[in-house]
């Protein structure tokens, strides 16, 4: 073979493999977008809180009626074992029951995590906290901290899902200072498992929009409104976390917003 059929040959092979991966690089693009609900349909799983971000947290001072609808919207989604995205007092989240065993496995396989990292329960009022934890606190330590930016970890009691955070007889609890979610915990007679609204790894959001990856894989989103200051890292922090599990002691296990 001479060295020109040889340059020719080589240069055929060359194009011709180029040519198979763009085919197969197709292939899976037209896949993936196969697999994604339309966008009309991801945008209808989107409900707007009147009032904005401040208006948000303290409840709404209008459209009361859509403010209720949206409740319970959300906690119809989250009684049929679906997983919401809502906000908080510090980042966005995504929440089911505490109490489902099929919810949990849902949130996990939404977040992408390791089923040995436990989930925080958020409730909505200090007395509840009493239902599914030990407290060994003065009750008015926890009336100083919440509702506010702490996670406080406790041991947990009897009453809770033992199928959530089995490998630790421990549990993180918030009541965030945010009027939406706490009113809906409330309504779900139960706690709400409640996690970060990103993939594992990834940073925390503080729009509904930075955590679009997720939606196919929500029932609902809840659109609060920016938190905080989207340019700054420390608004990305998410909650301190706080261990109160030992009596006469407190030990800071993530300082937070």
């Amino acid at each position: 073979m001479t060295p020109e059929v040889l340059r020719r040959t080589h240069t055929w092979l060359f194009r011709r493999c180029c040519q198979m991966r763009l085919a197969g690089r197709l292939r899976r693009a037209a896949s993936t977008m196969a697999c994604q609900p339309p966008i009309r349909d991801m945008l209808d799983k989107v409900m707007k809180l009147p009032g904005g971000a401040s208006g948000c947290r303290n409840g709404p001072d209008k459209d009361v009626k859509g403010w209720k609808e949206i409740l319970n919207t959300s906690a119809g989604v989250l009684q049929q074992g679906g997983v919401i995205g809502v906000p908080t007092d510090t980042i966005y989240g995504i929440a089911c029951l505490a109490q489902s065993p099929q919810s949990i496995r849902n949130i996990y396989n939404v977040k992408g995590r390791n089923g040995t990292k436990p989930l925080a329960i958020c409730v909505g009022a200090i007395e509840d906290i009493y239902k599914y934890c030990q407290v060994n606190v003065p009750d008015q330590l926890l009336q100083d901290l919440l509702p506010g930016p702490v996670t406080l970890v406790m041991e947990r009691s009897d009453e809770l899902n033992k199928e959530l955070n089995p490998y630790t007889s421990l549990v993180g609890v918030r009541i965030p200072d945010h009027a939406f979610i706490r009113q809906l915990a409330q309504i779900c007679s139960q706690p709400l498992a409640l996690t970060s609204a990103n993939i594992s790894t990834q940073p925390s959001t503080l729009t509904i929009e930075e955590f679009k990856d997720l939606w196919p894989l929500l029932g609902l989103v809840v659109d609060g409104g920016p938190i905080g200051d989207v340019s700054s890292p420390e608004c990305r922090l998410g909650s301190t976390v706080v261990d109160l599990s030992i009596p006469g002691k407190f030990t800071v296990i993530r300082p937070g917003w």
